[in-house]
């Protein structure tokens, strides 16, 4: 079949509810909870040092617009993923929007440009420093998506950084908004924790999709070094990750009630870490250390949260 009789398939067959399951909703909703890390990051440390007196309630409107430009640039970094991923998820994920002809790829391609538009206009409203940001963290996810992927852990990395990074992004725009620059060290920290735990997970799904990934001559690792090279890298990330979360309460930045927090994290990534050396080319220990990934990183994006707001009144 031609490209234009494909195409016109496709057309014919463009389903609705394409146009959410292509952003993957999921992550970018659980994706955009590291702004709000950030936010509040940032003003818990003003507010223990006196600096900060007004109610958080006053910067609601940051905390949703902070979440929606994440939520965007995210979403519009799936929708292109997709687009260069077709070939490799008519294998691997062939229920997607693009492969599956639910919709065509100049739809998604204006989608990614109405969805990307909409991020910068928002970043109008935070500061001229933030528009500048938001456009390089766009470029960032998309030259991941267009090419960068291919190179393996180098695409990996850009991954980890882009999900990490709503944590230094939370705090920066609050820091613009309020006028003095507050990365405080508990930010760093749980950039550092998300960065890691999303490396190990994309190390890990590396393994899980060999196959296809072999058709864009994605060099990952399981691809380049084995299965059991991919397991030890993506164990030795998930335990950086979880020294990373564990710090946070020894340095007192988190108060011992929260316990359950850093007990329930510190299990699930450390699992996660654990499974695949049990058996690095055995499917069902991949998606389960890659599954206790994204539980350990909800856990820990909860924490995030939580952590900075405990104590601090919300009116």
């Amino acid at each position: 079949m031609s490209d234009a009789e494909i195409q016109s398939t496709t057309s014919r067959k463009t389903d609705p509810k394409a146009f959410i399951s292509i952003l993957r909703p999921q992550n970018c909703v659980i994706g955009g909870l590291t702004v709000i890390s950030g936010i509040a990051l940032a003003y818990g440390e003003l507010y223990r040092q006196l600096l900060e007196l007004a109610p958080l309630s006053t910067y609601l409107s940051l905390f949703i617009i902070g979440y929606a430009i994440y939520f965007l640039i995210a979403a519009g970094s799936n929708i292109v993923n997709d687009i260069y991923d077709i070939e490799i998820d008519k294998i691997n994920r062939p229920h997607r929007a693009l492969p599956s002809g639910r919709m065509t790829i100049r739809q998604a391609w204006i989608y990614t440009g109405v969805l990307s538009l909409i991020a910068v206009l928002l970043s109008f409203l935070i500061g001229l420093i933030s528009v500048v940001i938001v456009i390089a963290f766009a470029i960032i996810g998309y030259s991941y998506a267009a090419k960068v992927k291919t190179l393996g852990l180098a695409g990996n990395f850009m991954v980890a950084f882009s999900f990490a990074f709503g944590e230094i992004f939370g705090s920066f725009i609050y820091s613009e908004t309020f006028g003095v620059l507050v990365i405080p060290v508990p930010t760093w920290l749980f950039f550092v924790t998300a960065f890691m735990i999303l490396q190990a997970r994309e190390t890990i799904k590396g393994a899980e999709d060999v196959e296809g990934d072999a058709l864009r001559d994605v060099r990952t690792i399981a691809r380049i070094y084995g299965y059991r090279a991919a397991a030890g890298v993506a164990a030795v990330l998930n335990f950086i990750g979880v020294i990373c979360y564990v710090l946070v309460w020894i340095l007192s930045y988190a108060d011992w009630i929260l316990w359950p927090l850093l007990l329930l994290g510190a299990i699930v990534v450390s699992g996660a870490g654990l499974a695949p050396l049990l058996g690095p080319d055995k499917p069902k220990n991949l998606l389960l250390g890659s599954t206790l990934d994204k539980i350990g990183a909800l856990v820990g994006l909860i924490a995030f949260v939580v952590v900075p707001l405990y104590g601090v009144v919300w009116f």
